[in-house]
């Protein structure tokens, strides 16, 4: 060990993800370091060192962090300022460094094993706080280790502390297989030196446990079983340059069936020690004081501080970015535009998908009636203007109204949890009718100032507007969801601006589970039981209710599935990553508007250039055609990123991902 140790930044356990600053981790110049003394002799010091090596974990909540929302299908960003423009055109390559963690990811392993092999030394720790953060590194280790198995594919395993004049040109890639073996054992190691959970010392909340360690090797198992990686014959010349095979090209079923039993392990934990507080989350058993309410259960459960459904979550998020970027102007960004791909995707209220003949949806025409929910006491529109809008932000009044487009209408709760969309009632603006009015036109042509404050995202409208940036939604959409109603977004007053940000909730251990199930035992009850769960809470029918035919068939079943998975948790970055391990993200374009796989090829949305700035108002019908806003470059190489040249020609014995 040497004496001097490179520097690190003390930072709070309730803000351990990536600060400004931390790209030159453990990076600094002599004069910067701090000797082995001043570190392992002072308990403020060695814990400022682990808070460091949290340091690299990173945020999912926007553009400007990762590319998981925007390279996704489900999303559109509005600006060409980040990576996400480039590579949703294709100009990318291993020397571009788009969204490049792999550097900092192994300077953040290394410091791992420099805290476990220290930490011993301060006189300062109990004995059994040793252990836990020893255990907290193990978690992270592992943790760092899975992000770079996601992100690049087989990596090198680095399994000790490994002096800085190493031979790093003699360590080459190790298979997949190894990487999830090393992973899951790192996480089984943790697991035991942790506490099963935080509830009794919530101060740490966001601090790995053995539930969070259980969580992390199911979404590790559960890739390893999916297509991509499980039997793909595509991945033949994936090789080390001695020849040695980084991927099984080999299909095996088991591999389903342990992913499914570590979903289950976390299903069980939770059930049986219900003092961990893991459900789902539904507002009449978190203190709402009313009855059961699936759109305020969907849409509370990402807003609510540290609720039941929170598994994992990053402690101190700050979400004043996202909210600013997918409101609507004229006051806020408002360019964080849903595709028509998901908006299609949601079901209808009695759980059909919007293309089956019996779901009852129309696509065009204006709605002569509101949904079962948009007025529930029955108020005048005009005399109680203020009480509705109320009503609506609280969530107690939801659902599409009169007049809106068919399109919209008697849709999921979840649709409207999620999509802002043309004509709607902006929720996350105050019951102030000066205020409301701010949002809608008023000219000699259009008069739509009535006091609610609709978005207006036609070509022309008021909330097309950003500023003086002139950004929009380029799809005809918003993003609502993980957006507080309680906001004051005219104003920017933000009401719950330090709140956790959610990496793990227990519906996406159950959608882990069932689909695992799926596809090894497509009988098995627990698929039902599981799913019914998930629907029951969004407040749809079952799915086995809707269309009995399916039970058992595991291809229908998967179909309806990774619907679900994609419904339930859209704009939380799952697609991407689910889109890429089933192995269908370079589905081909067929040239429909309404195709449901591939990231590549024309994306759709509502036609926001249509018509004339000056007289376009709700009435105007051409904004709801379906047209392309964009056609995306990708090709099956972009499943994985590129290992950065910069890598390639520091270890030679690197080869670079296939097709690049």
């Amino acid at each position: 060990m040497r004496k001097k140790l490179l520097l690190y930044m003390g930072m709070s356990a309730l803000g351990w993800m990536t600060l400004a600053g931390c790209t030159k981790f453990l990076d600094k110049q002599p004069d910067d370091m701090k000797t082995d003394a001043m570190i392992w002799n002072s308990r403020k010091e060695t814990e400022a060192f682990l808070y460091n090596v949290y340091s690299q974990i990173p945020t999912d909540a926007l553009q400007q962090d990762d590319p998981w929302l925007g390279c996704s299908d489900e999303i559109d960003l509005s600006w060409n300022v980040y990576a996400t423009y480039n590579i949703n055109l294709g100009n990318w390559n291993p020397t571009t460094n788009f969204y490049n963690r792999y550097p900092n990811y192994y300077k953040a392993i290394r410091a791992s094993f420099v805290f476990e092999a220290n930490v011993d030394k301060c006189a300062e720790l109990s004995d059994a706080l040793k252990t836990q953060y020893k255990g907290e590194v193990k978690f992270l280790r592992a943790y760092y280790y899975w992000l770079l198995l996601r992100q690049y594919g087989p990596t090198v395993l680095i399994k000790e502390l490994l002096p800085i004049e190493s031979d790093w040109n003699s360590m080459p890639r190790s298979s997949h297989d190894e990487c999830v073996e090393y992973i899951v054992k790192t996480l089984d190691e943790a697991e035991k030196d942790l506490p099963l959970h935080w509830q009794d010392n919530k101060i740490w909340l966001g601090k790995p446990n053995k539930v969070v360690c259980r969580a992390v090797k199911a979404d590790v198992l559960t890739m390893a079983a999916s297509p991509q990686w499980n039997g793909n014959k595509e991945y033949e010349a994936f090789r080390n340059k001695d020849g040695k095979a980084l991927v099984n090209t080999t299909y095996d079923e088991n591999k389903w069936k342990k992913a499914a039993d570590a979903s289950y392990e976390v299903i069980k934990t939770a059930e049986s020690n219900p003092e961990t507080n893991i459900r789902l989350y539904k507002n009449n058993e978190n203190g709402d004081g009313t009855a059961f309410n699936p759109y305020k259960s969907v849409r509370d459960l990402h807003i609510k501080r540290w609720n039941c459904e929170i598994i994992w979550g990053r402690a101190g998020y700050n979400p004043t970015g996202w909210e600013v970027h997918v409101s609507p102007g004229p006051n806020n960004l408002g360019g964080v535009g849903p595709t028509q791909r998901v908006v299609d995707a949601f079901l209808m209220n009695n759980g059909r998908n919007i293309d089956d003949a019996a779901s009852g949806y129309v696509e065009e025409g204006f709605a002569a009636t509101g949904g079962p929910r948009w007025n529930p006491s029955n108020r005048d529109v005009v005399a109680d203007r203020v009480k509705m809008i109320d009503e609506l932000r609280a969530g107690d009044a939801w659902g599409h109204w009169p007049g809106d487009w068919n399109m919209y209408a008697n849709r999921e709760p979840r649709f409207y949890a999620a999509i802002l969309y043309n004509r709607r009632i902006i929720p996350q603006l105050p019951a102030d009718i000066v205020k409301r009015n701010y949002y809608s036109t008023n000219s000699a042509a259009v008069k739509q100032q009535d006091g609610y404050g609709r978005a207006e995202l036609y070509f022309g409208g008021t909330s097309r507007q950003s500023g003086p940036y002139t950004f929009f939604s380029r799809t005809g959409y918003l993003v609502l969801k993980n957006s507080d109603s309680q906001s004051d977004m005219r104003d920017r007053i933000f009401v719950n601006a330090n709140r956790h940000q959610t990496l793990i909730r227990y519906a996406k251990v159950l959608l882990d589970y069932i689909e695992a199930l799926n596809e090894y035992n497509p009988n098995h009850p627990d698929i039902q039981k599981y799913w019914d769960m998930i629907r029951v809470r969004a407040g749809v029918p079952s799915v086995f209710d809707v269309y009995p035919q399916i039970r058992g068939n595991k291809d229908l079943q998967r179909e309806h599935i990774l619907t679900e998975r994609q419904i339930e948790l859209c704009f939380e970055t799952d697609r991407y990553w689910t889109t890429r391990r089933r192995w269908l993200a370079q589905s081909p374009d067929d040239g429909s508007p309404r195709r449901k796989w591939g990231d590549g090829g024309r994306f759709w949305g509502m036609d926001i250039n249509a018509g004339n700035a000056a007289t376009n108002s709700f009435a105007f019908t051409d904004f709801y055609k379906r047209v392309s806003f964009e056609t995306r470059v990708y090709d099956k190489k972009m499943n994985l990123f590129p290992i950065p040249q910069s890598e390639i020609e520091r270890n030679r014995s690197l080869v670079q991902n296939p097709w690049w």
